[in-house]
Order: structure tokens, then sequence, then C-alpha cells
């Protein structure tokens, strides 16, 4: 089977290893897989895709018009020497139309993030007109799809409310959390039981230093436990995106409130980990946090599941139904500075997380990662819905991908 898939934009983020598990999965099944995209970040520059055909269109475009984007990929696809039997797409279903006029028996299966209408920021007029326009076309574009799956009950419930008439084409199927660092190597998940205790508590952000993610509140929160005389160190790591002037501003932002909140004994700023990085700041850790509110999914809290680590997000989104309050992690109202606080205490004070810390009770939580949000789980919903679009399509490949 020759399989397309169309993701603009490979950055770190949650939907690129969406893409990378989706590329891995169809190879190892023994499909033809091409790729098209507009951008590979510099991530994953030592990063195999064997047995993947790259098509790469650059695009002197603004990062995040992907509207565009899959225009220009959906063009490129459509003028090729190609015919897939099935087409993914991503981001923007802008491409879908073309495609479907070029390739009327191909089944195109959308992998939705966010409506893309209600994904700009809307600080900026052109950011708003933009958004506007996408609004007025989008439901028509989806139209032309065969089913869309969405990344939680949250996008669920926000594509229905935009466009209602594509309800029963919706699937939710949780993306996948990459634990390749963990599973190729070095780093097992541990019990905070079983590794040195630290002097202080250590609290572990991992996240885009974008303004949306709302880290500002983490300074906050850690200004309010210095003034109560509470100890604890508070590790902000994450990517600065270089082509995006917001995620460097917004780094010397969170900078500059460091020194002005007197809290650079407390507060550490670490760009741009890498994954072996990431994963030992998770065992050092003894609590992660994630703050930005009504996030279409979160890999955060998934991360911090399988690494046996509660955590504090904002009662919002997908991190509402991806954390089980007090057993997995704490919940806050609102992205504050104050609730933030108020919750890091109660993390600081509780001496014990059954589920996470010991290793009988853990196994009902590693079940249900295994269940709803490792890539052996995604792989096999993906296989469902493609078998009911292509009965030809044989599930029983999943074995040898999944093995």
């Amino acid at each position: 089977m020759l399989v397309v898939i169309i993701h603009p934009e490979q950055w770190n983020g949650g939907s690129d290893r969406c893409t990378v598990a989706l590329l891995r999965h169809f190879v190892q099944a023994g499909h033809r897989v091409v790729w098209y995209t507009t951008m590979i970040d510099e991530y994953w520059k030592d990063h195999s895709f064997d047995g993947v055909e790259i098509r790469l269109v650059p695009l002197k475009l603004h990062p995040g018009d992907w509207f565009t984007q899959n225009v220009a990929l959906g063009w490129s696809l459509v003028t090729s020497d190609i015919n897939p039997d099935l087409i993914v797409v991503d981001h923007s279903a802008s491409c879908v139309p073309i495609i479907k006029w070029r390739f009327p028996s191909t089944k195109v299966l959308f992998y939705c993030h966010f409506p893309q209408q209600l994904v700009n920021p809307t600080r900026f007029f052109l950011y708003r007109w933009y958004s506007n326009m996408i609004g007025i076309v989008e439901d028509t574009l989806f139209d032309y799809t065969d089913v869309i799956m969405v990344n939680s009950k949250f996008t669920a419930s926000q594509f229905t409310r935009v466009m209602p008439t594509l309800k029963d084409k919706i699937r939710v199927v949780y993306p996948p959390c990459d634990v390749d660092a963990i599973t190729a190597g070095v780093m097992k998940p541990v019990s905070r039981k079983v590794r040195p205790s630290n002097p202080s508590y250590i609290f572990l952000s991992v996240n885009r230093f974008w303004p949306e993610k709302r880290l500002d509140i983490i300074v906050e929160a850690a200004a309010i436990l210095k003034r109560k005389g509470i100890k604890a160190v508070v590790k902000l790591a994450g990517s600065v995106m270089p082509h995006i002037p917001e995620s460097k501003i917004y780094y010397e932002l969170l900078e500059k409130m460091i020194e002005e909140l007197d809290v650079r004994d407390m507060v550490t700023l670490i760009p741009s980990p890498s994954e072996e990085e990431k994963f030992r700041l998770y065992q050092e850790c003894d609590s992660a946090l994630y703050t930005p509110p009504n996030e279409h999914f979160g890999i955060v809290p998934i991360e911090a599941l399988e690494q046996r680590r509660p955590v504090i997000v904002c009662d919002s989104g997908g991190p509402s139904e991806t954390v089980i309050e007090d057993v997995t992690g704490t919940k806050i109202a609102l992205p504050s500075g104050d609730l933030l606080a108020e919750a890091m205490v109660h993390h600081i004070q509780k001496q014990d997380w059954p589920d996470l810390d010991d290793d009988e009770p853990y196994e009902k939580q590693r079940a249900r990662f295994d269940e709803l949000y490792s890539t052996r789980g995604f792989c096999a919903q993906i296989d469902e819905a493609i078998h009911q679009l292509l009965p030809h399509y044989n599930p029983v490949n999943r074995v040898r991908a999944l093995a």
C-alpha cells in the first residue's frame, strides 16, 4: 500500500512526534511511505527516517501558516507521479479538496489537533482576520475527508462546536507519548522511593518557551513560595524556537521576571534540552508542572505519568481528561501564580503518591498508559480506522509493526 503523509513544519512538539510514530508504523508494516513537509527542524538532523521518501517543499512563510503550506504540499502531491491508497493530513484541511479531485478513490484520514480557526492567537488584527477567513471555509474543507481523528475529548467538543455537521466523522484517538529515550536505553522510569531523595523539592516544567504556555505563573509561584520561606527548586526546560521571534522574546521576559522577583536562587531555565537530558530531568524531579490552559491534549502529563511523577495542570482542555485528581496529579482552576503556589505546597507536603511511587498500584496506571497513550495503542486505533476505510487493509501487519 502507498501511504502519503502531509505534515508541514516538523518541529519537536506533540504533533511532530505523532507524525514520526505514523511514519515508523507504516514503514515497519511494509508499506511505501511518502512524506510531504515544508521544513524539518535541526532537532531531527541525526534522526533516522529509513524507508521514508521525504519530499521537502521549502516555503518562506510565517511558521504556523499551515493553510497556505498545506495548499502548496497538496499541489506538489497532485502534480507528482504517485497514486496513493491512503493520505494522512494534519494541521489544515486546505489541501483536501484538490487531493480528492485528483485522487477521488483515495481515502483521506485527517488527524486534527485543533480546528485551525481556533488555533491562531487573537492578539493581532491579522491573526484575527486570518482566523475569521479560515472559519468561513474550514467546514466545507473537512467535508472532503473520510475520517477525522482528534487528540482529545476537549478537541472533539471544540470541533463540533464550530463544525457541528461533521460530528459523525470524528473519532477521539489520543496521540502517543514518545518513550524512545527510555525504551532505547539508559533511563527506565524509576519510583521516587528508590532514588536518592533531593535536599529540596524539585519541580520540573517541560514546555516550549511560548506565551500561551503561561510559564510566567511558575516564576510568580516560585516568588510566593520564597516569601513564605518554603524551599524548592524549579526547573523550566523547553525549546526556544529560533524561527519565531515571540519564543526568544518570551524567554528573555522570563529571565527578566526571575531577576525582578529575586528567584534566581530557585528558578533555572534550561533551553532546548536533548531527549536524554529531558528524561534525566524527569528522574531527578519530584513533581512536574504543566501550566497552559485549554491545551488541546498536552503530552507532558502523559510523560510524567510514564515517568512515575505527579503533575500539576490547569483544569481545562486535554489535561482535565488525562490527570486523575490526587492520584496522578493536581488540577488548578485557572493559570494563576497563587493557585499554582498552593498546589506546589500541597505536593511538597504530600509524602506519598501510591499509584506512582509503589510498584503494585502503579501497574494499573501503567496499563492505562499502554492502552490509551502509548505508540502501540495509538497505532492499533489507526489500523482499526484504516481497516474500516479500506477493507483490504490487513491489520495483521500491525503485529510486526508493534512487536
